[in-house]
C-alpha cells in the first residue's frame, strides 16, 4: 500500500508539531507495511529526494515565493506542490491514497484528487476560528473555506482529539461519522537523555538552587505565553526560586519580554527564542515543571513529550488537553486564561514532592501504554483499508487510459 503524504512541514523544517507528526508517523507506517511518500516544502537549499528509514521524501524549494501575506504565499506554494507531487505519481504509478495535512496542503491535494482519481484523506489538526478565537478578517475566511472545503472533499477526516471532531462538525456541518478520532503519540526512543551533560546543559538557564518552569510553542495568542508571564509574580511569592524558561517565538514575544522587564523580573524570566533539538530534548528533561496554559489546543503534543521525558504537567483544561490530562493523577488541569489559576497548579507541584513523583509516573505509564506511534499507525491503516475497500466497490474511477 503506498501512501502519499502531503505537508507543508517536514524535518528539518519544522514550524509547530505538524512536522513531527507527520515524521513519527510514517516511520511507524514502514513496521505497518506501508510505503509513505512525503511531499514537503523545503528552504535554504535542502530541496530533493532522501530515504529516511523507509520513507520516500520528496523536498521542493519553496524559498523565495511572492507574496504579499502568508495565505498568499500558501496558495502559490500549493502549486509548487502540485507538481511535484504529479511527477512522484507517475514515478510510482500505484499510489492507494493521498493523505493531506491541514489546510496548508489543501488546494494541491483536491486538484490531485480530480487530476487523478485517487481518493482524499485529511488529518486537520486545527482550524483558523480555534487559532485566532473566530473569524474576523478576510484572510481568515479564505483559510476557513478553504478548510471547509478540504472536509467537504476528502472521503474521511482524521482528527486527533474528540474536542476536534466536535469542532469540525459543528464548523463544517460534516457527518459525524464520517470523521475517525486517532490521537498523536510520541516516540519514547526520543527521550531517552543523557544525564552526563544535565549540570552543563541546566547552567545555561538556571542557577543551581533554581526550579525551572518550562514554556515552549509559539509565542501566539492561542498558547497562552502571555497567560504565563501573568502567572510569574504569583509563582514567585510562592516560590522565590522559580525560573522561567520560555522558548520559541512569536508576534506576542516582544510584548510579554518587555512586560516581564517592566515588573522587574527580568532576572526571572528567560526568552531564549528558538532553541534546537537536543537542547529542547534536554530542557523537557532537566525542568521542574513543563506549563501550557493555552487558550486553544487541538491535541498537545507537548504535554505527551513532558510526560514521556518524567516532567510533570501543568495545562490548561482546554481542548485536546482536557483529554490528555487527569487532574491530580497524570498532570494538573488549570482554568484556561487564567493566571492566577495557572500560578497555583505551578505553584502546587513545585512546593509537594509527593504530587510530584505521583504524577510523573503516571504520566508516563499513560503515555507508553495509550500514546504509542505503532498503535497509532495500525489505526491509520484501518482507516487506509476502510477508504479503499469502499472507493474499490464505487464507480468513482480513473478514466481508461489515464496513468494512475
Amino acid at each position: 500500500m503506498k501512501i502519499l503524504h502531503l505537508t507543508s512541514e517536514y524535518p528539518p523544517h519544522k514550524v509547530g508539531g505538524l512536522g513531527t507528526h507527520v515524521d513519527d508517523l510514517t516511520r511507524a507506517q514502514v513496521k505497518a507495511g506501508i510505503e509513505p511518500i512525503v511531499i514537503a516544502c523545503a528552504f535554504s537549499g535542502s530541496q530533493g529526494y532522501e530515504n529516511v528509514d523507509g520513507v520516500h521524501v520528496f523536498r521542493f524549494d519553496a524559498d523565495n515565493i511572492p507574496a504579499e501575506d502568508f495565505p498568499s504565499w500558501a496558495l502559490q506554494m500549493n502549486v509548487l506542490m502540485q507538481n511535484q507531487a504529479g511527477k512522484v505519481i507517475e514515478e510510482f504509478k500505484d499510489i492507494s491514497l493521498i493523505h493531506a495535512h491541514d489546510w496548508l496542503a489543501a488546494t494541491a491535494a483536491i486538484g490531485l484528487k480530480h487530476i487523478y482519481r485517487i481518493p482524499l484523506l485529511s488529518t486537520i489538526h486545527s482550524l483558523e476560528e480555534g487559532r485566532r478565537g473566530g473569524i474576523y478578517e478576510d484572510r481568515q475566511e479564505l483559510i476557513h473555506d478553504i478548510e471547509r472545503k478540504m472536509v467537504y472533499e476528502s472521503w474521511r477526516v482524521i482528527t486527533c482529539s474528540n474536542f476536534m471532531k466536535q469542532s469540525v462538525c459543528s464548523a463544517f456541518y460534516t457527518p459525524w461519522d464520517k470523521i475517525d478520532v486517532i490521537p498523536n503519540g510520541v516516540n519514547m526512543s526520543k527521550y531517552d537523555f543523557n544525564y552526563d551533560r544535565y549540570a552543563e546543559i541546566r547552567a545555561k538557564f538556571a542557577l543551581p538552587h533554581e526550579k525551572i518552569v518550562f514554556f515552549v510553542g509559539r509565542h501566539v495568542w492561542e498558547k497562552g505565553v502571555d497567560v504565563l508571564v501573568g502567572a510569574v509574580q504569583s509563582v514567585l511569592k510562592e516560590v522565590p526560586e522559580a525560573k522561567f524558561v520560555i522558548t520559541g517565538e512569536g508576534y506576542m514575544t516582544d510584548k510579554c519580554r518587555d512586560l516581564t522587564n517592566q515588573m522587574g523580573l527580568g532576572d526571572k524570566v528567560l526568552f531564549t527564542g528558538y532553541t534546537d533539538d537536543d537542547t529542547l530534548d534536554a530542557l523537557l528533561h532537566i525542568s521542574d515543571v513543563i506549563v501550557i496554559p493555552s487558550r486553544y489546543e487541538p491535541f498537545g503534543i507537548v504535554a505527551l513529550e513532558g510526560m514521556a521525558s518524567r516532567t510533570p504537567v501543568v495545562a490548561s483544561d482546554t481542548g485536546g488537553l482536557s483529554e490528555i490530562i487527569q487532574h491530580e493523577i497524570n498532570g494538573l488541569k488549570v482554568w484556561s486564561g487564567h493566571s492566577e489559576s495557572l500560578a497555583i497548579g505551578i505553584s502546587r507541584v513545585l512546593k509537594d514532592n509527593g504530587l510530584k513523583e505521583n504524577i510523573v509516573t503516571n504520566a508516563y505509564s499513560t503515555v507508553k501504554s495509550t500514546y504509542n506511534w505503532q498503535n497509532i499507525a495500525n489505526m491509520t491503516k484501518s482507516t487506509y483499508e476502510r477508504i479503499i475497500d469502499e472507493y474499490n466497490k464505487a464507480d468513482w474511477k480513473p478514466s481508461p487510459g489515464l496513468v494512475h
